[in-house]
């Protein structure tokens, strides 16, 4: 203590953090460890989602640039693959629907008939996922991937996403009421 009551500067550095909130310690992570520990299964997912191996390349790339740029945001409340899972999810959902604006605007003229299985079958269905999923929220989209796409049970989609099997139920229904008319639309055509 000095004269005047008040702590000394080195006195103060051990007193203040009892006074003071315990702060979770984060985890000292390396970009290069991810990568090389998930990388594969990043690159594979984005496949998954986008159907292109350039796009699927740029995708993985641009997130592990992201979290060279903001930091590893885990929290630590699942595994590291289940975040990366998720975060590579949402990163691709953004893709497809960047992608399906400039394809509308630039494709529009385009009227072709695929063969069943081929390259350009497979973007139709790509788009048609993506003017499905068009104006639904966030966590419906990831359900209707995860649950569709994926094949995952809905209890595996509510793991994923930090909600009851309960309620991925009824986002699916709700997405699937919202979705039947236009998918008439589409097959009448």
């Amino acid at each position: 203590m000095t004269q005047r009551g008040m702590l000394r500067p080195s006195s103060a550095r051990t007193a203040l953090p009892m006074l003071l909130p315990a702060r979770p310690k984060r985890a000292a992570f390396s970009v290069e460890a991810l990568y090389r520990q998930y990388g594969d299964m990043v690159l594979g997912r984005c496949m998954t989602l986008l159907r292109n191996e350039a796009d699927a390349q740029e995708a993985c790339q641009d997130i592990f640039l992201g979290i060279t740029r903001r930091g590893w945001r885990f929290r630590g409340e699942s595994s590291p693959s289940t975040y990366l899972y998720r975060i590579t999810t949402n990163h691709c959902l953004n893709t497809l629907r960047a992608l399906g604006r400039r394809r509308e605007e630039s494709d529009a003229d385009l009227a072709a008939t695929p063969a069943p299985g081929s390259k350009l079958d497979r973007v139709e269905l790509r788009d048609l996922l993506k003017h499905l999923l068009d104006g639904v929220d966030t966590k419906t989209r990831e359900c209707v991937v995860y649950r569709y796409v994926d094949g995952m049970t809905n209890q595996e989609t509510g793991d994923m996403l930090n909600i009851s099997e309960a309620a991925v139920r009824k986002r699916l229904a709700k997405f699937q009421k919202r979705v039947q008319p236009r998918v008439r639309a589409l097959l009448e055509e």
